[in-house]
């Protein structure tokens, strides 16, 4: 009886002289709730970049400027290993860091693998916005901007060349800017017997030099590469769609976009985290190596992190501005097949996807992920590879949410070729576009040469130590 009347006290309750209460309206998709708006704030905007106390010179304008020259100077490298776009075998003045990073976010578009002196085994990942990035490359073998640069500059399937080649290069082309950076360059580069014209670790010409001269060296080289450090810093594009969605443009995303956002909350910001979308973590994700030029094998972290412990030029090393203990670092089998997690920024110019351009599409990057991942012997796959059984329709707003992740607007001067380019046959090469700050080195008839070129893309060759005073490229 109590259960009755209790059951008619209800139903009375619920039935007023208005009648039934009319049903909830179910809540907008495209609306978000407060709650995931705050969290989808913690990834906007981009923000300043962050510091790198191992580079002193790592805000400094003038080595900004000194690393753009060297960016752009096919002189830094050594000859082609291997017949390729890039040209034939032995062909030097070929490659300049421009080369593999060439894309709208500064990256390698369209390749499975980067092609440098010779075919390398991963995909060039983009420079804008990587100072974001704690660990710099796939596997994590640098720690810094600078750190990659040398990496990069000696690598065979990257650059090919030499930290000897590279200090020759600095020191008979660019002097005067490396030295109101750093200091004096010693008169000592130059002597062939002790700092001969190319060597570099594993190569006799190297190994026989004293200590202290090998020092002395790697202090030029490691110079040389956070000026180029420097110069990526300045590499950042903010503004995306996403950025002014968040700012309170209702208008700068679509519908699908609002609703990838939430799905994004869901399934995606734990791995693709913060402002720059990436935790800077490792994870496997089972991931097989196919494509023309892939490798069978690549163990990611496992692979990298050897040579990371080992390296000279790591925060811990003598070459570090500020020296950090590199704690909690181990190799063990649990890191094999960990890639660091990439940006989400940017994603949609690209392509290809993951460590070796495996997918071409970002469509096909969320079908691996909608699956949960692959499967791979010996690889212990991160547990938040789960199947995320979505929809056709809700892994398109997926992908149109990343498409509202894009900015690539830098400043134009900043992608400026910059280099005093010299080629083998003691020629130097000079652009228009350049004339302005070479032309204190010229005769007036040759600033006359320049000043007659009308086409900016014309390149004008000078027999150097003829027109030019002071001739830069002699080696």
């Amino acid at each position: 009886m109590v259960v009755g009347r209790c059951l008619l006290i209800a139903l009375a309750a619920a039935c007023g002289r208005d009648g039934p209460a009319p049903p909830q309206a179910r809540p907008d998709p495209e609306t978000l709730t407060p709650k995931e708006r705050a969290a989808l704030a913690t990834q906007s905007p981009l923000p300043a970049v962050p510091p790198d106390p191992t580079n002193a010179v790592a805000d400094d304008p003038r080595a900004a400027a000194l690393g753009q020259m060297l960016f752009h100077d096919v002189d830094l490298a050594g000859p082609l290993l291997a017949d390729s776009e890039r040209g034939k075998a032995g062909e030097l003045g070929k490659l300049s860091c421009k080369s593999c990073h060439a894309g709208l976010a500064l990256d390698d578009p369209g390749k499975h693998v980067s092609v440098g002196g010779k075919p390398g085994t991963r995909n060039s990942p983009p420079v804008l916005n990587s100072a974001f990035y704690t660990w710099i490359n796939w596997g994590g073998k640098f720690d810094s901007l600078w750190a990659l640069v040398l990496g990069a500059l000696e690598k065979p399937d990257v650059m090919n060349g030499s930290r000897l080649a590279v200090i020759r290069v600095v020191v008979t082309q660019y002097r005067a800017e490396y030295e109101a950076i750093f200091g004096p360059l010693a008169p000592a580069l130059l002597d062939p017997k002790r700092f001969p014209p190319s060597g570099k670790p594993g190569v006799p010409a190297w190994d026989r030099m004293s200590e202290a001269d090998r020092v002395l060296a790697n202090r030029v080289f490691a110079n040389t590469g956070k000026a180029v450090a420097a110069y990526m810093r300045l590499l950042v594009a903010r503004n995306a769609p996403f950025d002014r969605w968040i700012a309170g443009d209702e208008a700068a995303i679509s519908a699908a976009a609002k609703r990838g956002a939430r799905l994004h909350l869901v399934h995606c910001a734990s791995c693709h985290s913060g402002p720059h979308f990436s935790d800077n973590e490792f994870h496997a994700l089972g991931l097989h190596q196919f494509g023309a030029g892939v490798p069978d094998t690549d163990l990611g972290r496992f692979d990298d992190l050897p040579g990371y412990l080992d390296s000279s030029f790591n925060a811990a090393g003598a070459f570090s501005d500020a020296r950090r203990a590199l704690s909690g670092l181990a190799v063990s089998a649990a890191l094999r097949g960990q890639f660091r997690t990439s940006t989400m920024r940017n994603a949609t110019v690209t392509a290809p996807y993951m460590h070796a351009g495996q997918f071409p599409t970002l469509d096909a990057v969320v079908r691996f992920y909608n699956a949960g991942g692959g499967h791979l012997d010996g690889v212990v796959k991160d547990p938040l590879m789960k199947a995320l059984s979505l929809t056709d329709e809700q892994q398109a707003d997926l992908v149109a949410f990343m498409q509202t992740l894009t900015a690539t607007d830098v400043a134009p001067h900043l992608l400026r070729d910059t280099a005093i380019a010299c080629d083998h046959r003691g020629q130097h090469g000079l652009r228009f576009a350049d004339a302005p700050r070479l032309t204190r080195n010229m005769t007036p008839s040759i600033r006359g040469a320049i000043g007659r070129t009308r086409r900016p893309a014309r390149r004008v060759q000078l027999q150097a130590g003829i027109h030019f005073r002071r001739s830069r490229c002699k080696r």
